[in-house]
């Protein structure tokens, strides 16, 4: 026997360890749903731990500087928090597992959350008047860096 058992129907066996092993196209479909699994785990993790820090970091502005610096961060933080909602969004429409059309969707979805944190900026830039500026930046710098290290430390679990 050379290792590969052809069995009963479609099933084979994988080399005399005596389970069945799915054809290659059920396989397939196993490692997509693994991935999207894989992949929305990370982004909870992730927008968890943008909401932690956000939150942390705006409760630590209130008494050291004043409610606006707080709230400054917290519009920056949710800046980018609904940025990237909104760019995961926009990736879940597609459904064409080519490489090229793979490629213009991450870029589409990047486009979109780069202009809905724009958006967010610009309007609390022009309706909020108390705005403490780098509060606002610094809240959304703290929320994309951890949201990036919360991604790259569960893709580093998963490995």
């Amino acid at each position: 026997m050379s290792g590969l058992d052809l069995g009963k129907g479609n099933q084979r066996q994988c080399a005399g360890f005596g389970y069945p092993r799915a054809p290659k196209e059920e396989q397939g479909a196993h490692r997509v749903e693994d991935t999207k699994i894989i992949i929305s785990r990370a982004v909870k993790s992730a927008a968890r731990w943008q909401i932690i820090t956000t939150t942390f970091i705006a409760l630590v502005a209130w008494p050291a500087f004043n409610m606006h610096a707080a709230v400054s961060v917290a519009v920056g933080g949710a800046s980018a928090l609904v940025g990237g909602y909104a760019a995961i969004a926009s990736v879940r429409r597609g459904n064409n597992p080519s490489a090229g059309a793979i490629l213009i969707s991450l870029l589409k979805a990047e486009l979109i959350r780069i202009i809905v944190i724009a958006l967010i900026l610009l309007a609390a830039f022009k309706f909020y008047r108390e705005l403490v500026p780098l509060a606002l930046i610094g809240g959304l710098a703290i929320a994309v860096l951890i949201s990036g290290a919360g991604l790259k430390a569960l893709g580093n679990e998963n490995k």
